[in-house]
């Protein structure tokens, strides 16, 4: 910014605007510092351009006020202003949040539009969520994650709180004092772990229901794919072409099919033609993009779009018509593309397949290669041409690393977790990763050969601070150190493969990278080694899918749907922070799930890998369970703790380190904190000693 700009800014930011000649000069010199003799270059400067004036030998606003919504995150916002039915870049938010109305000044700097927040007129409601319990006479509401307090004004109703979850708005704060406030919502029984996912669901901005004016716009889309709805489509209705998904998905966005070719392979995927159906600036639209994403929690889905939609007419179900975009990929031997296409089309898938049952048709388990005999074989190519894929991607340098994600199973009461599982394990989830990604990038290709803006997929290099912290973990493994080069990340993870410390490393290294956003810039994608990356093939359960979508459809049509770079900027903040807070809600979920699983296996033995050194606690990890251990139990062992070791080290020599196995008993789960506390196993201590040298 403008050394006159920044001069502005700060009258606007500390109201200095009609104040005193000389406090106002000495605050900007201080908060800025500038001389006295540039500061006053730049305030002429600002005369000259009209954008202050003097009045009664003070310094007042020439500009005029705008006021608009405020969007963004971190440290990138924008003000979106009606009257002028554009969006403009803030320099300086001055305490507003996303989402505040806000009165704001623009000022031009280098021929760009930037502006000043000068006041908050008014602010989004903020609640709080958290247990109502008794305090004497009084209920009083424990905060989540802080277990700060609210207190409840005294009635009869408040005390008949007790033991429920609620939302709550602050009504009043004193200094020194425990706020008191005002419920807003009750959901239920606290201990009802369903009850517990839809408060962290609406906690993140997320929740399972939609609001009438969405039904009543429901009720006008069909049941079926209209006939008329079919013209200028490609009819890919005859091919053998599948779904796959987690055994308990109900919102298919994508169907595959693969066949042999002369030059090596075809691949056909079908994405589902939302846009068809949710019309751009409907009330639908307008919840899905506020949304932006479904959120999968322990319970269940919490869906970007209602179940009309996202299991119905949108989702490629099994033996239905549904309208998809279709984009064929040729490939050749070795995975390199030679061409492609995209064409709106009409499809009807032939199975709906979960990776379980595709890994028992690849095994040949179950007679399941006999039972669907009329797809085994396009099963098979998809194997080979993902494994091809998967090569192509190795050899570019892609950092390929599968996640542990969790599937609970609650009991028939829903009160309790029976069980955790892994699905994440399951081979075939290869396929749909491998062709997703292809797709993806060819349609990125497309758009960018075409000079198409849309929201692409963005994945910056990691600085030198990340890589340096990376780089001492490595050193204590006796690792090479990783570079900026991608393909470093890559050899680090063939390296590491089946040791004992290879999950410890993966979790360090993705630690080290940037997160991933949206935004209209191409600057590639780092993890993926992709210079050319659009998220295409979720348009059910992201709403950067479906932009996507609209834009390119609009241009295959000849129709003129194509947004701004700046509308998309400003989107793609949104959609951004709206993935992280579905990620955080699902971690959240995660933790609630997993204590409640625990607290039926208080006193039950296991092995686990010390995964990190705290000064307080050691945290000890047990396949998808995370345990802390109190440090004092260690130190009534003999063992003292070095953190910046991330060692335990006993007075006799022995020294228990990163990724060593000890064995534990579970002591403890507490749901509100979502944590699990274990206990050294002091019976088998000796036994894993013998056994083990440390």
């Amino acid at each position: 910014m403008e050394l006159k700009n920044k001069v502005f800014e700060q009258f606007v930011l500390h109201n200095l605007f009609g104040k005193n000649y000389n406090s106002a000069f000495n605050k900007i010199t201080k908060e800025i510092k500038i001389s006295d003799k540039m500061l006053s270059i730049c305030l002429l400067q600002l005369l000259q351009e009209k954008k202050i004036k003097i009045k009664n030998k003070k310094y007042v606003c020439a500009l005029q006020q705008v006021s608009g919504k405020l969007h963004g995150n971190k440290d990138k916002f924008f003000i979106e202003i009606p009257d002028l039915q554009k969006f403009v870049k803030v320099s300086n938010i001055n305490g507003a949040k996303d989402g505040d109305i806000v009165s704001a000044y623009i000022i031009d700097d280098n021929s760009k539009e930037i502006a000043v927040v000068n006041n908050i007129l008014q602010k989004q409601d903020e609640v709080v969520f958290g247990r109502v319990v008794k305090l004497k006479s009084n209920a009083i509401v424990v905060i989540d994650d802080d277990n700060n307090k609210i207190i409840l004004p005294y009635d009869e109703n408040a005390i008949n709180l007790v033991g429920k979850k609620v939302s709550v708005k602050i009504q009043k704060e004193t200094k020194g004092q425990i706020p008191v406030g005002s419920v807003v919502k009750v959901y239920g029984n606290a201990d009802d772990p369903i009850v517990e996912n839809v408060v962290i669901a609406e906690k993140h901005g997320f929740k399972k229901h939609f609001n009438s004016a969405i039904e009543k716009e429901l009720e006008k889309i069909p049941e079926s794919v209209d006939e008329k709805d079919l013209e200028n489509r490609v009819d890919l209705r005859k091919l053998n072409i599948v779904t796959i998904d987690p055994i308990s998905c109900k919102d298919m966005d994508d169907a595959v099919y693969v066949e042999k070719t002369v030059d090596g392979y075809r691949l056909v995927g079908a994405i589902a033609d939302v846009g068809h159906y949710v019309k751009l600036g409907s009330e639908l639209d307008k919840e899905a993009y506020k949304r932006g994403t479904s959120c999968y929690l322990g319970d269940g889905v919490y869906p970007m779009l209602p179940e009309k939609l996202s299991n119905g007419i949108c989702s490629l179900n099994e033996k239905v018509d549904r309208l998809a975009m279709a984009i064929a990929i040729d490939f050749d031997k070795n995975g390199k593309r030679l061409r492609y296409s995209v064409k709106p089309a009409v499809i009807n898938s032939k199975h709906k397949l979960s990776y379980n049952v595709v890994d028992q048709i690849y095994l040949k388990q179950n007679d399941m290669q006999t039972k669907f005999a009329d797809i085994d074989k396009e099963i098979n190519l998809m194997f080979e041409l993902a494994d091809i894929l998967i090569k192509e991607r190795n050899s570019r340098g892609a950092i390929m690393i599968n996640t542990k994600e969790p599937d609970y199973a609650l009991d028939e009461t829903k009160t309790n977790v029976e069980g955790i599982e892994d699905h994440s394990s399951l081979i075939s989830t290869k396929i749909i990763e491998a062709f997703m990604l292809a797709m993806n990038e060819a349609i990125g290709d497309y758009f960018k050969n075409k000079q198409l803006l849309t929201l692409r997929r963005i994945h910056y290099a990691p600085n030198d601070a990340q890589i340096d912290e990376l780089n001492q973990t490595l050193k204590q493994f006796n690792l090479p150190p990783v570079t900026k080069e991608v393909k470093s990340y890559n050899r680090l993870i063939s390296a590491i493969k089946g040791k004992d410390y290879e999950e410890f490393v993966i979790y360090k290294l993705l630690r080290s990278l940037q997160k991933a956003s949206y935004s209209p810039e191409m600057v590639g994608h780092f993890g993926l080694a992709s210079k050319d990356y659009i998220q295409f093939t979720s348009p059910i359960r992201r709403y950067p899918d479906l932009v996507a979508h609209r834009i390119l459809y609009s241009y295959l049509t000849n129709k003129n749907y194509m947004p701004e770079f700046e509308q998309l900027e400003v989107m793609g903040l949104h959609l951004s922070k709206k993935e992280l807070d579905a990620k955080d809600a699902e971690i959240e979920s995660n933790n609630l799930m997993n204590a409640i699983w625990a607290e039926n296996h208080i006193g039950e033995r296991f092995e686990a890998k010390i995964f990190g050194i705290e000064p307080t606690k050691v945290i000890v990890k047990c396949n998808l369970l995370t345990f802390n251990i109190p440090i004092y139990e260690f130190n009534k062992m003999g063992y003292r703790c070095n953190v910046k070791a991330q060692e335990l080290l006993k007075y006799d020599g022995t020294k228990l380190k990163i990724t060593d196995n000890i064995p534990i008993i579970i002591k403890n789960a507490d749901r509100t904190k979502r944590e699990i506390t274990a206990s050294f196993d002091f019976e088998r201590e000796n036994k894993l000693n013998d056994s083990k040298t440390y």
